[in-house]
This record gives C-alpha cells, structure tokens and sequence, in this order.
C-alpha cells in the first residue's frame, strides 16, 4: 500500500451485543498465556482495484464466517469493497500497512502490504467483544460463557488478567439508536488506561463506567453517565452527566491526575460522542422535543472545548457520528416512525455525510458496496479509527 495522504483514516465497525453480568469487581492475579501453535487461518484477499486507498473503513460482517472488510472510502460520498479479512472477529489499524486483528483465542496482525499473517499471542479465553491499545502492545475483550453473563479480561506483555466477571440479569432490547453506546472498551491514545462502560449491570453492581489501571485498579468509576469519550491525545476523559430529572446535564472533564471539573453545562444531552481529530471539539447526537409524549428525534451538535459552547451543526435526522475526514462525519440518518424504545424515529439504513468546513449534508453512495456489507454500514457500528500522518 502506497503511502496516504494527510486525513487517511482506518474505521473500525463491529456489531457488539452484550446481555450482561457480577457484582462487585476482583481482580485476579494475571495468567501467563503462551504462544499458540496453530497456525492461523486468516488471509488477506483484495480485488484489482485496490491500489493504496487514502482512506479505509474496516466492517465486521456477522455471518457464519465473521470477516473484516475494508471499503475504501477516500470519496466519502461513494465508497466501494476494497479487501476482506477472513476469517477475522474485529480489527485495529496500527499504522497506514499494519492491522491488529483477533479470531477466537487468538491475536494476530496482518500487513497490508505484503498480505501476510501472523499470530502474536494466545488468550486465556474466547473474545467475543474486544479493543486494542493504540501501538497494539494491549487487549482488553469480553468472554461470554454458556449463560448471558460475560467475564472482562486484560492481555498485555504476555499475562492474561480477568478484571472482573459479571453475572446474567435477563434478556433486554438494548436502548435505541439515538441513545448511544451500550458496551464499550476503549483504551486512552496513550494506553495507560481502559475505558469500560456497560449499560446493563447487576443491581449488585459494578458500576455502569468503569476507568481501570494498566495493573487492573480502579482509577475510576460512575453510575449515571451513558458513556465517554478519551481525549484525542493522553489520558483525559470527558462524560456527560444528567441532572437528577434527566432533562438536562453538563459535560466533565477528569484528568489523569484526577482533577475533575465541568467543561459546559445546560446540554439537553450527548450521546454517541466523538473526538474530533485536533482535539478542540466534540461531535454528538441529542434529541430535541419535537414529538409530544415521545421525546423527539436526533440532530447532530458540536460542542467547543475551549469554550463550552454547543453548536447544533445540522438539520438533519441523525445519530451515531464519526469523523471520515478532519472534516467530514458520517452518521446514520433516522425517519419518524413509531414510539419506541430510541424515541420517534429510527434509522432508515442511508448513511449521511456532513462536511463541518461548508455545513452541508449529503446521503452517501453504498451502491459499489456488496449488500453483506451494506447491512453492516451504519456508522453506529464504529468501534474506532485511525488516520495517516501528512
């Protein structure tokens, strides 16, 4: 792959489902993994016209063989299938011709450039869910056994660490599209944390977001915000926190020292918050009050960091957006529909582009994209993203 320009990016989508989980978080003392000796199955298969895109979306294709597959998107308005990485759970990009990927109990990492695969470590359990580090050095993944319950583990220099196992509590529908992230781990860009957030715990607990230590200690830990949001460098944390009749909140800030302070207030919501790449903004999702007895629909803000202050940036019914570009968000539009558990209205599967420099918005073409694909391209799925230097 021939080098990118300045903005090329790698996304990562994946479909996480998690039903549930413990009380109290322990620890365990790590498990020293070794090395498979099974080779690995995956390979790399990419078509005529992949010639060093400058800018790739990774999809996770849920099927009865999961693969990672890359659409180039360096026209954000007309992405096409690029190359498919099967068979393959999900996958981060380390640099513009390195991938970190894992199948199974099994961690590897692909070259985009020579095509070739290795396996880099063995886990202690299957990953179901999962999240590398920004130099890959670190893997955080759910395992789900038999039951609805899941265990959280830590694999890093060798040693496979269960932070902690949550017990089952029922089957549940999940929130609805416009209300953000139910399950995520993320680590902080410079890995010395872990983000751990999950809508659905036990009444004994552990709390909803977790933040733990390279060592598996708490470093934080709150109930009420629906999800967060890292820094675009180091190791701040920003979360949005309602007032106590949910109609509105503020937006925190703590700090790797733990300093924590208020960064904006008064926000009617923030929900499927991302980073802007410079660092200087939010982008998120908060619904209005358009529809009586049920909410209202969603429109995409933009919040300063430097200043507090929010910004509707769009007109348009949508959620769930991500950067494509320093400039341009994709996010997945929404039709009034019937009332229901994400508000009035749900995604109707056309994916919107915003450009932030002009302010204009413009459906995407997933025409040149397979419809096995397609089904998986909504930017709700977005577990990640990288993009190249200049």
């Amino acid at each position: 792959m021939r080098a990118a320009a300045a903005g090329a990016l790698i996304a990562l989508f994946v479909v996480a489902c998690g039903d549930t989980t413990t009380g109290s978080v322990t620890t365990s003392s790590p498990t020293t993994t070794t090395p498979a000796t099974t080779p690995m199955a995956t390979r790399w298969s990419c078509g005529d016209t992949h010639n060093g895109a400058t800018a790739l979306a990774l999809y996770r294709v849920a099927t009865t063989s999961p693969s990672v597959q890359m659409v180039d998107a360096s026209n954000p308005l007309k992405p096409y299938l690029a190359c498919t990485l099967a068979p393959a759970y999900g996958a981060r990009s380390l640099s513009m011709t390195k991938v970190a990927f894992w199948i199974g109990d099994q961690l590897g990492m692909a070259d985009l450039r020579s095509g070739a695969i290795t396996q880099t470590a063995r886990l202690a359990a299957t990953a179901t869910q999962g999240a590398f580090s920004a130099d890959g050095t670190k893997f955080a993944y759910r395992h789900y056994g038999d039951s609805d319950g899941f265990s959280t583990h830590l694999y890093a220099n060798g040693s496979d660490r269960t932070l902690y196992v949550q017990e089952p509590i029922g089957g549940h529908g999940g929130p609805g599209p416009s209300f953000g992230f139910f399950d995520q781990l993320a680590f902080s860009p410079d890995g010395s944390l872990l983000l751990d957030f999950n809508t659905f715990r036990p009444s004994t607990g552990p709390a909803t977001l977790l933040v733990f230590r390279a060592d598996g200690s708490i470093a934080f830990q709150a109930s009420s915000a629906p999800g967060a949001i890292w820094s675009a460098t180091g190791s701040t944390l920003y979360f949005y926190v309602p007032n106590q009749s949910g109609t509105a909140g503020e937006l925190d800030r703590l700090q790797a020292n733990g300093r924590r302070d208020v960064v904006a207030n008064g926000l009617q919501g923030m929900y499927w918050a991302r980073m802007s790449p410079d660092g200087r903004s939010i982008v998120y999702n908060a619904s209005d009050s358009s529809v009586p007895d049920c909410g209202g629909v969603p429109h995409l803000w933009s919040l300063d960091l430097s200043t507090g202050r929010a910004t509707q940036i769009s007109s348009l019914i949508s959620s769930s957006p991500y950067f494509v570009k320093p400039t341009v968000l994709w996010s997945d539009e929404q039709k009034l529909s019937q009332c229901g558990p994400g508000g009035p209205s749900s995604e109707d599967g056309v994916i919107l582009a915003h450009d932030l420099s002009t302010g204009k918005d413009a459906p995407v073409d997933t025409s040149l994209v397979p419809t096995d694909v397609a089904g998986s391209l909504l930017t709700w799925n977005l577990l990640d993203v990288w993009f190249a230097p200049a």
